[in-house]
């Protein structure tokens, strides 16, 4: 997309012009001269004209500038649509307008479950009385640091729910950590264990497809 203002001599433009939540919008244009001292100033204006971010980045030596910024993963109070980039250097200026959707894929992606493993206090199979850890990883997927709370449900045959805890804490960007909770039977037959990750326990958004496995518990 070219500026609105043609006459602005910043020519500068979005690798497209729609985006989904989670995606990385990619700016880059060219500059009429260099400035000695100045930066290229890049405003993103959310859909309620709120300021989501500020960019300053330095041009190269053949007048030209890259920047780049992630929409955030889909949330309950979102600004999805039109967002205004605002684009200045030295005296001129330029701006840009870009479409932001909701990606429902995105939302059920924030975050990865994986090792899903159980650790029983005799080192075996799970019998009754045992207390059994159970652990998973999780990594967020994010570009930015993220509350998780991690569930854990455990239903017998019937549909009955025998066992819900959860934990909760902030993951930095890309990190991964290890989440357990303890789980002492009270007796045998066949369960099945959920784990689910939500942004919250009031209000819950899924931030990945939750993780099911059955298990036999012997006496």
């Amino acid at each position: 997309m070219q500026g609105e203002r043609p006459e602005s001599p910043i020519d500068a433009s979005t690798d497209k012009s729609d985006y989904f939540t989670g995606e990385t919008v990619k700016i880059h244009g060219s500059l009429p001269v260099l400035t000695n001292g100045h930066e290229v100033n890049v405003i993103v204006k959310d859909a309620n004209g709120g300021t989501f971010t500020k960019l300053r980045v330095k041009p190269t030596s053949d007048s030209k500038f890259e920047a780049s910024f992630q929409i955030p993963s889909y949330d309950k109070l979102f600004p999805a649509g039109k967002w205004k980039i605002n684009i200045g250097y030295a005296i001129w200026g330029a701006k840009l307008e870009i479409n932001v959707l909701v990606d429902e894929k995105i939302i059920n992606h924030s975050v990865t479950i994986y090792n899903l493993d159980f650790i029983t206090s005799n080192g075996g199979e799970i019998r009754v009385g045992d207390e059994v850890m159970i652990i998973s990883q999780i990594t967020n997927n994010e570009e930015r640091d993220k509350r998780i709370y991690y569930i854990v449900q455990i239903e017998d045959i019937f549909g009955a729910t025998v066992f819900l805890d959860w934990s909760s804490r902030t993951l930095g960007s890309k990190e991964t950590a290890e989440f357990s909770v303890i789980w002492v039977p009270e007796s045998k037959g066949e369960y099945k264990l959920e784990i689910f990750v939500w942004d919250d326990i009031s209000a819950p958004t899924p931030l990945s497809p939750s993780k099911i496995i059955n298990q036999t518990v012997s006496e």
